[in-house]
């Protein structure tokens, strides 16, 4: 039954994408039958109080590149992207959150928005109890989508810049609401036409009776630089503030009343919130290395590390080449107080970082410090060298043990590619060390002497 279903679905939504590349989302029926029951329950019971206790809710972010890993979504833009969420929801009363560390995945495909490939593939990188948000990097589809079948939101990098609402818009359609013009996707004629009276709002349209009518299927600046009638003649123009309409994102600044009370019952019904969540702004972190206006760092494997601040559930650390924020070497989140990146040439570098909790991260950086790389032949990386340090069994076959011995005393730093550390040790020359893993996966062991850094990569599967 699967096959047939994501066959019919990705012909529903590329039939939409020849009329408008934004948003081929159409609700399930699933959903759209609960929303007609909470909006003929408005009728009968009225619109519910709103509260004034705001309701936290779990996101996971999955940021997809190609299959070479390039072409990932930056994580300014993704805190950022947060930020603006938050603020958008805030009336709602409802608020977003890290449900747990970023997830990075390379798939050519999935990078390109194929259907077909969000539908067979998605599932394996979901996380249940959360909203599941990939970013991707290419196609032409689509801005943005939701995904009944799967229950994943997908964005297009470009698509959610600096006050896009596009993830706005996408989030409305996963906790349940429709396009203010729904019936009239790809251009189509619904046949009932809602009235700009409000006669008919209720089983016409997106079925709200506080939101105006919308014929316009396609994106539109404000005001709507043509005027519309309704089938009883009525002239007028639709509503562009309403995040669920197609109005250029500059134009949009609100949910309805009856759209956010949806949203928060559509919330409770999922059972994935909570009501409590840590929205501090953290101190900053005290910058330990590379110390300020040092100026004899090798660019090679440069460990940066900062005090522990409590409560962090992660730090954005950016570097940039003579403190232009404009041009970032590296910006990166890391769940550590330390991580290993590598630069190049001889430059004046900047670096600071910041402390974020999880539902958080909208604070500004502290002071940065600056450093001075210098390329030396005895600091250049070894990688992969036999001489200086082995590793082995390498991939481990299976085992999880793994043997190392240098020819020289040195540093031992093992680590995952996101930077954590995993272990640290003092390596004895010619003397075997056994090291244990509990987890698979990719991770690099640094030989760190006086003058020079000798890197493995080790593969423990």
């Amino acid at each position: 039954m699967k096959p047939f279903i994501v066959l019919l679905f990705s012909l529903l939504a590329f039939g939409a994408n020849a009329q408008n590349t934004y948003c081929p989302t159409k609700l399930s029926q699933d959903q759209l039958q609960w929303l007609r029951q909470f909006q003929s329950e408005i009728d009968t019971k009225g619109l519910p109080s709103q509260s004034a206790v705001i309701t936290y809710v779990p996101v996971k972010f999955h940021i997809i590149g190609n299959n070479e890993g390039k072409g990932y979504y930056s994580v300014s833009s993704l805190l950022r992207a947060l930020c603006d969420l938050n603020e958008d929801f805030l009336p709602a009363r409802l608020q977003f959150y890290f449900a747990e560390a970023i997830s990075y995945i390379d798939d050519d495909e999935l990078y390109a928005g194929n259907s077909d490939a969000i539908w067979f593939r998605s599932e394996d990188y979901k996380k249940d109890g959360a909203v599941n948000v990939f970013f991707h990097g290419a196609g032409m589809q689509w801005c943005g989508v939701y995904f009944p079948g799967v229950d994943v939101v997908f964005v297009k990098n470009s698509c959610q810049g600096s006050t896009a609402t596009t993830l706005t818009h996408e989030l409305g359609h996963f906790f349940s609401l429709p396009h203010t013009f729904s019936g009239w996707e790809g251009g189509n004629d619904p046949g009932v036409w809602e009235r700009l009276d409000g006669a008919n709002c209720r089983n016409a349209g997106d079925g709200f009776c506080d939101t105006k009518a919308d014929y316009v299927s396609q994106r539109w600046s404000c005001p709507l630089p043509w005027t519309l009638k309704d089938q009883t003649g009525a002239s007028f123009k639709p509503d562009s503030s309403i995040y669920m309409s197609y109005s250029s994102d500059q134009c949009q600044s609100r949910f309805s009343e009856e759209q956010m009370a949806a949203m928060r019952a559509n919330v409770a019904a999922r059972s994935i919130s909570t009501l409590t969540a840590d929205v501090r702004e953290l101190p900053t972190p005290k910058l330990v290395s590379p110390q300020n206006l040092d100026s004899n760092i090798s660019p090679n494997a440069v460990n940066f590390t900062w005090r522990k601040v409590a409560g962090a559930f992660a730090y954005h650390l950016q570097v940039a080449r003579f403190g232009d924020w404009n041009f970032i070497n590296h910006d990166v989140l890391v769940y550590d107080t330390t991580t290993v990146l590598n630069l190049f040439g001889t430059w004046e570098y900047t670096w600071r970082v910041k402390a974020i909790t999880n539902a958080y991260s909208c604070g500004s950086f502290g002071a940065s410090d600056t450093f001075y790389t210098k390329e030396t032949a005895s600091g250049l990386v070894q990688t992969e060298t036999q001489n200086v340090l082995k590793v082995f069994p390498n991939p481990t076959g299976g085992s999880q043990f793994v043997n190392l011995e240098a020819n020289e005393a040195c540093e031992i730093e093992i680590r995952n590619v996101q930077g954590s550390l995993i272990q640290s040790f003092r390596l004895e020359p010619k003397r075997l060390h056994q090291v244990m893993f509990d987890k698979s996966g990719l991770y690099l062991v640094y030989c760190k002497q006086a003058e020079s850094v000798s890197v493995r990569k080790l593969l423990v599967d």
